[in-house]
């Protein structure tokens, strides 16, 4: 009777593990990704130019902030050198973010924006900000290879921000981004892809 009884708890069980939603936006202190991105830029007449350059992309800490909840620091490092910082926040249904500044002096723009609509679903559209800057927007959910191998189940979100940048991101479950392209005009692009576990 005992072990009927521990049999049936383990198939109660297991379905709620395999209904765990996985999490496209994991955040932790002190994680760090690497990526390996190359810009290119068709320089006329029919010449193409390119640059290779390494990302990393760092949790540096965490603090509870009043009226936010927990809050992440960023660094974003390219080449070796500082380059960006942002602040993330999480909820049950969003992710937002505190539009990066450079690290050069910069002042930050404007407050936070709903970088992600949660759960995420194919087709969703919204708006970061009252004032409508940038829209994102849920393209696809798809398998995707990068040289961490074979990802499954990844959602494609577009960035629409003033033109002519236009940014793709490829968040993969419980590994977050894996891919990214950016536009920056329609002859130069950057594509870079998380190296690293």
């Amino acid at each position: 009777m005992k072990s009927l009884a521990a049999t049936a708890l383990l198939l109660a069980a297991v379905p709620g593990l395999s209904c765990r939603k996985p999490d496209y936006f994991p955040l932790k202190e002190h994680q760090q990704w690497h990526f390996a991105a190359t810009e290119y830029a068709v320089v006329p007449p029919d010449t193409a130019e390119t640059e290779v350059r390494t990302y990393v992309i760092a949790v540096t800490g965490s603090a509870i902030e009043p009226g936010v909840g927990r809050v992440y620091e960023v660094r974003l490092t390219r080449g070796g050198e500082p380059y960006l910082s942002f602040f993330f926040g999480k909820t049950r249904d969003a992710v937002y973010v505190l539009p990066a500044s450079h690290l050069d002096g910069l002042e930050p723009t404007s407050g936070w924006l709903r970088l992600l609509e949660l759960p995420l679903r194919a087709g969703a559209l919204w708006y970061g900000d009252r004032e409508r800057s940038a829209s994102f927007e849920v393209m696809t959910r798809e398998e995707i290879e990068t040289p961490l191998g074979t990802s499954r189940d990844c959602f494609r979100i577009r960035i629409h921000a003033p033109q002519p940048y236009l940014m793709d991101v490829w968040l993969a479950p419980n590994a977050g981004v894996v891919r990214w392209v950016r536009r920056f005009s329609p002859a130069r692009f950057e594509v870079a892809e998380r190296t690293d576990r």
